[in-house]
């Protein structure tokens, strides 16, 4: 595992309090799951029809030790520390900020409200994603759900991330993301209300899929309506 400098949470007082999504809701990636297969095995050597292969032994285990199946597959010199290394940053340098996401976190900080991230994936990357796109001074907390033995929609994740904040989740707090099935239903789970992010008009959602309490095209407009108490 990479050794990040912890981020300390900020224990705030009782003002209002977020709980975000990170990927797709603060960031996005280029390109898709795979696209850093073929500069892999380029940049060791590999033949490029090698890449799918690489992929499924890396969704099978997205650790080093993974990497380290990946390396004797291959007979690559490189340790499976060395090659999850090289590919958190990799992961990192291909993932950008949407586009007036830091002046929306920056607003509700100002107004008095407590931010926490709570995502799902793999702790070294998505923490890795935050300190590329200079979020991690912008929020209070940072739940991941490798390292919180949890996943979204689970409650126990949003709870957590509350705790980390001295916080309890109560019914005002709020739930922004872009995955229903993560976000909105995860917000329903723990009683907490949510904003969809999703293009206008909203994809129809089931009818035993909860319904969130706002939609919003993106982040700055679920900010808006957090800060006018809509």
């Amino acid at each position: 595992m990479i050794n990040h400098s912890p981020h300390r949470d900020r224990h705030a007082g009782s003002g209002p309090l977020l709980l975000i999504d990170l990927d797709h809701t603060l960031v996005e990636r280029d390109g898709g799951a795979d696209a850093w297969t073929p500069g892999f095995c380029t940049a060791h050597g590999l033949p490029l029809d090698a890449a799918p292969v690489v992929f499924t032994l890396f969704r099978a285990d997205r650790s080093p030790a993974g990497f380290a199946r990946i390396a004797a597959r291959y007979g690559l010199p490189q340790s499976g520390g060395s090659l999850w290394e090289e590919h958190v940053a990799r992961e990192a340098a291909r993932t950008h900020l949407i586009p007036g996401v830091p002046a929306a976190l920056a607003a509700l900080r100002e107004a008095g409200w407590t931010i926490g991230v709570v995502t799902n994936g793999c702790t070294d990357i998505q923490r890795a994603k935050l300190a590329r796109t200079g979020l991690l001074p912008a929020v209070d907390t940072v739940c991941v759900s490798q390292e919180a033995g949890v996943r979204k929609p689970a409650p126990e994740i949003f709870r957590l991330a509350a705790a980390r904040l001295g916080r309890t989740l109560t019914p005002d707090a709020w739930m922004v993301g872009n995955n229903p099935a993560t976000d909105v239903q995860g917000a329903h789970a723990a009683g907490i209300r949510s904003i969809w992010i999703t293009p206008a008009p909203p994809p129809r959602l089931p009818a035993s899929h909860p319904t969130p309490t706002h939609t919003a095209p993106d982040t700055p407009t679920a900010t808006t309506l957090l800060l006018t108490g809509q």
